[in-house]
Parts: C-alpha cells; structure tokens; sequence
C-alpha cells in the first residue's frame, strides 16, 4: 500500500562527466517545453522527466493520462541504472468468469489500477530536487488554460468519436459530437482540477482520499470492478535491475518483463548473429532481417508465458543458441513459420527522454494502452481509464485474466551505453510508441546509429519495416523496393505498403550523447514531438 506522505530515502547526487546541455526530447510540444522551464528552473532530469510526462497526461490524452500505468529507466549518471516498475495490476475481481470478451476491449471493466500517479510522484520524490507543486505546475497551466489541436489530435478523436459519444468522454474530449477542430484552443478545466488538488493534497488522495472515492463511485455506478479497495491496495512502484546485452561494442539495457526489453533485446541478439552471415547493411536483405526478427521475437512469446515467474522462458530467448538458430533460418531462407490470420494488436504510448548537466538520464514511457484508452472517463475528474485489460489472454498464460494480474505490455525505455563496463558512458536514451512496432522502432533506430553510424535525427527519420506474427510485413514507402518485396513473396510473405513516415511504425524520441560532452535530441516525425536543449 502506498504509505500517506512517505518520502523516499534521499540519494546522493549522481557522480559523472557533465554534459554540455541538458535536452528533453518528448511526443508533444507544451511537455517538451514543460521539461525545459523545469530545467531552467533548477530542476535536474527526473524533475524535468515527470514535468514533462504530467504535461503529457493533459496536452496527448489519447496516449497516456493519469488512468494510465508509467516505467522509466534512469541512469545515475557514471554508477548504474536502474527500472522504476510502475506497470499496473489487474482490480480483485478481475477473471474470465467476471469479464466477457468484449468487456476487456473497453468500457469500465476492461480498466487496471492506475499507477501513472504513484509512479510519477515517487520517483520525483526519490531522485527529483524540486516540490511536487513545481513539477506539476506546467501540466496544470497546460489544462486551464489549454493548447492547440493539431492535425494528428483531430484525426486520433476522428478515429474513435463513436465510442467517445457514448460515454462521459463525450464532453471532455469532443465538441458537439465531433473531433475539436484543428487549430483550436483544447482547455481541460476538470483535469486541471484533479492535477491542482494532486499538488495540493498529494498523490496519496488519488488512492486513498476524496479522489479514490470518486473513481469507486463513478466504477461502482458504470459496472465496473475496480474499487476502493484496489485503489488504496496500489504498491509504491518496484526499483529493479535492467536486463542486458552486448551489442555491436555497446552494453544495450532495457526493461525486464512484464514490459517489453525482453523481446527487444533478443531482436539484437539476433540481429548480432545475423551480423556474422553478412547482413548489416541497411539494404534489402537487412531490412527483410529486419521483419523476420521482430516477427520471430513475437512469434514466440504468443506460444509461451513468458515473464520473471517463468524464468527459463527468458533464458532461452536471451541465449546465444537461440539467436543463433533464428538467424540462420532467416540467412538461409529456412525461416517460413508464422501464423496464418494473426493481426496486429492495437495500442498507444507516448515516450520522453531527458538528460541533465550532472549525468542524470531518464528514458520515460507510460500508456493508457488503445488510442483514448478503455474510450471512457471520469466525468468530474477529467481523465481517461486504461484498458490494459485487453492484453490478458484467456488461456493458461503468465499474464493470463486473474484477480490482480499483471497484463503484458510492450513499453521498454532504453540505454545504449559505450561498452565499458557497468558504468559506461551513454550513447542512447530511448523509447517509443506504438505497441509492438515499439520493438522493430527502437531496434532499427539503435541499428542506424551503432552498426550504420548515422547521427539520432537520421535513425530516427529513416524508412522502417515491421514484421507482423502473421504473414504480413509493412514497409514504409522508402524502403518498398522491388528487391525487398520480391524477397518477402519468395518467402511467403505479404508485403504492406505504409506511407512516408507512417503513424502505424511507432514513434521514436531519443538523445544521442557525443564525444565531445554534447547531446543531440530527435523527435520522431510520425508523431507531433519535439526536442529541445539548455546550454
């Protein structure tokens, strides 16, 4: 249970090389902005870090909000880096027998415990310099006083205004039934309050005060099975140790399950072997690689339950052995397996990242899962739930629909460091959108940096593929040459063709550190970000 008023232990300040500039690269302007009016206000990386992710709760609600569930990677300057798990639980009631099919799309019953708060104000508390009150200040002027809709924005509601009309969700996030046009000013006066009184009262209110009693209240009244109960049950968020790699003269960190650094750091154990067949450069037969991979890498975890109650699942897929049988299928043109008829999952993320002069950095994802979530909210609070529960198979699965489950995800901030040693000096902080195109995303941006030596921007900006569990492979338009498609037919596979820079591949923000102390930030084009720098 989160203990009222707690603070966490104070730590030492971080002991490392300092940089040039401090940078804040994140999927919307006004959190980018956030982060750096938090620097320049003496804040260090974690205080701009969860400034800017509470902005994002407000200014890109169809991607994250204080409903949704929050893991960031933070690396204590030359020391160690560590996971601040804040991935949700599933209510008491939760089971197969509780919850149809359809309910765990959307709607009240398809919602987990919100743990985007609790996380967000532990680590602020833990490795944050500054008050709640100033951390939170930008996300509360951002929803009084508003932002302007952009294009993306007007397109994200277009696509789920029928769900939205029939819910509460209705009066906050359309107008008069439709998307708020593009260009006009969003104001959120009822999420401005939640923020204001969270400040004010403290987090603790979220879980075990007047708020908690609302959310059970408007729960109770829809049919939902979360409770107050479950709420005040909420954990502070566990600090873990990453899983890890060596990678192309790196050390590659990442989250462990139930989020997604496993998956992603098999892909460059792969893609470490495939290597040693000769396919490295970014040409047709890399980029077929590419898709194989990250098709594989899936492929397998829908066959097994795989997390930290497993264990030797993520043995395997972290072994050398294993790596080296997928790349030789996919080398030799052996790899022919995939499900027939298997889909895409949805899902929506958002993700910053954020350095300091002292060697502070923070990788921050957090989600709410679907585009807007379970399509519901709050009607006084303001804010959308989650609809995490559409990622717990029915079946016998580690993850499997039960009383306080943890549902699988993919989120999966992440470190390249130079590989020396436990302490090595960053080259990478990253993360990414878009449920499993978070993988294929990062692993092509990381590969575009180290093995093909392209600065951020360009590895960020670059023409991506994905391969699907299915047959399917989408390509962006760049990359849809007659070589590449003419090696997915020979191997069975179903090419399709997304354009430039397509919304469906994810979404990249990350800052690239420089020999020479500086840092560079890129934000990814398919999505509305931005970076920006102190110097």
């Amino acid at each position: 249970m989160l203990a009222p008023n707690a603070e966490p232990a104070v730590v030492d300040a971080p002991v490392a090389a300092r940089a040039d500039c401090e940078a804040v690269a994140s999927a919307f302007p006004c959190a980018t902005e956030a982060g750096l009016e938090v620097l320049r206000g003496g804040g260090n990386a974690m205080d701009a870090a969860v400034a800017a992710a509470w902005a994002l709760c407000v200014c890109e609600p169809s991607a994250s909000g204080l409903g949704g569930q929050t893991v960031i990677l933070v690396h204590h300057g030359g020391r160690a880096t560590s996971i601040i798990d804040g991935q949700s639980r599933a209510p008491a009631a939760a089971s197969p027998e509780t919850i149809t099919r359809h309910e765990q799309q959307r709607g009240h019953r398809s919602c987990t415990i919100p743990t985007t708060p609790a996380t967000l104000d532990w680590a602020q508390r833990r490795y944050g310099v500054l008050s709640r009150a100033q951390v939170m200040a930008p996300a509360i002027r951002i929803a009084e006083e508003g932002y302007a809709v952009t294009r993306l924005q007007h397109r994200q509601a277009g696509w789920v205004a029928e769900y939205l009309r029939d819910s509460p969700a209705d009066a906050l996030f359309l107008q008069d039934g439709l998307p708020p046009p593009v260009g006009s000013v969003f104001c959120q006066p009822k999420l401005g309050a939640t923020l204001r009184r969270l400040a004010e009262c403290g987090i603790e209110d979220f879980y075990q005060g007047e708020i908690a009693r609302q959310i059970a209240a408007d729960m109770e009244m829809s049919g939902g099975l979360l409770t107050a109960q479950d709420l005040a049950s909420c954990d502070a968020p566990a600090e873990v140790e990453p899983l890890s790699i060596k990678y192309g003269g790196c050390r590659i960190l990442s989250t462990p399950p139930p989020s997604g650094g496993l998956q992603l750091l098999v892909g460059f154990n792969v893609m470490a072997q495939l290597a040693e067949h000769g396919i490295r450069r970014p040409d047709s037969q890399w980029r077929e690689a590419v898709a194989l991979v990250t098709s594989a890498v899936f492929r397998e975890r829908e066959r097994r339950a795989g997390d930290k109650f497993a264990p030797e699942f993520g043995e395997l897929l972290m072994s050398r052995e294993y790596a080296r049988q997928v790349a030789a299928g996919i080398a030799t043109a052996h790899d022919r397996e995939f499900s027939r008829g298997c889909g895409e999952e949805p899902g929506e993320t958002t993700h910053l990242s954020v350095c300091d002069r002292h060697g502070l950095v923070v990788a921050l994802t957090q989600s709410i899962q679907s585009v807007f979530g379970a399509k519901i909210a709050h009607p006084d609070l303001g804010f959308l739930y989650n609809n995490y529960l559409r990622t717990c198979p029915r079946t016998s699965h580690a993850h499997a629909l039960a009383p306080r489950c943890r549902p699988r995800s993919n989120i999966a901030p992440t470190l390249v460091l130079h590989n020396r040693g436990k302490g090595g000096r960053p080259l990478l902080a990253l993360g990414a959108a878009g449920s499993r195109r978070i993988t294929s995303a990062i692993l092509q941006v990381v590969c575009g940096v180290v093995d093909q030596g392209l600065d951020i921007e360009a590895a960020v900006m670059a023409p991506r593929v994905h391969g699907l569990v299915g047959r399917k492979v989408w390509i962006e338009r760049p990359a849809a040459d007659d070589a590449l498609l003419a090696r997915l037919h020979a191997r069975g596979r179903e090419p399709v063709i997304r354009p430039r820079h397509s919304y469906a591949m994810g979404a990249v923000h990350a800052l690239q550190f420089r020999p020479d102390g500086s840092v560079a930030g890129a934000a990814d084009p398919r999505r509305d970000g931005t970076a920006g720098g102190l110097h």
